[in-house]
């Protein structure tokens, strides 16, 4: 006798956004990252603030969407993590193609990067909470040369 008794699955997890702001665009497969820039003195900042760190202007911050691309300055791999982080993976700085300096995770093994290697900004899972739920953010990836 067959079992006619369907097999259900746990619908898939929302995923969360964080930021929960999405500071980024997506368009033409590209993933831009929206900072600030000051109106007085022309500095770009990420992530975007209300007082320019270069001036110290009070106002007239803008939003502005910065480069796609840029190169890693340094980074890191973690192996013990806050919870959640699956370890290992890895973080580093980014020196943006239009002179900001940005933090996150960057996708792939240590040892397949190196400082002064081209990467991009992406969006993908950072992290999964305990309860499956993915958490989205921005990242990099390193482009093929």
């Amino acid at each position: 006798m067959q079992d006619t008794k369907q097999t259900e699955s746990a619908p898939p997890k929302v995923p969360e956004y964080f930021p929960v702001d999405r500071p980024w665009e997506e368009s033409g497969g590209l993933t831009h990252l929206v900072g600030m820039r000051c109106s007085a003195c022309g500095t770009k900042a990420f992530p975007a603030r209300g007082v320019c760190s270069h001036c110290c202007a009070q106002s007239g911050m803008e939003p502005v969407r910065l480069s796609a691309r840029g190169t890693l300055y340094n980074y890191s791999e973690v192996h013990v993590a806050p919870k959640d982080f699956p370890t290992p993976y890895v973080i580093g700085f980014v020196d943006l193609e239009d002179g900001v300096r940005v933090f996150g995770q960057i996708e792939g093994p240590a040892s397949a990067l190196k400082p002064d290697q081209t990467v991009e900004t992406t969006t993908g899972i950072v992290r999964v909470r305990a309860n499956g739920t993915p958490v989205i953010s921005y990242k990099f990836r390193g482009v093929p040369s």
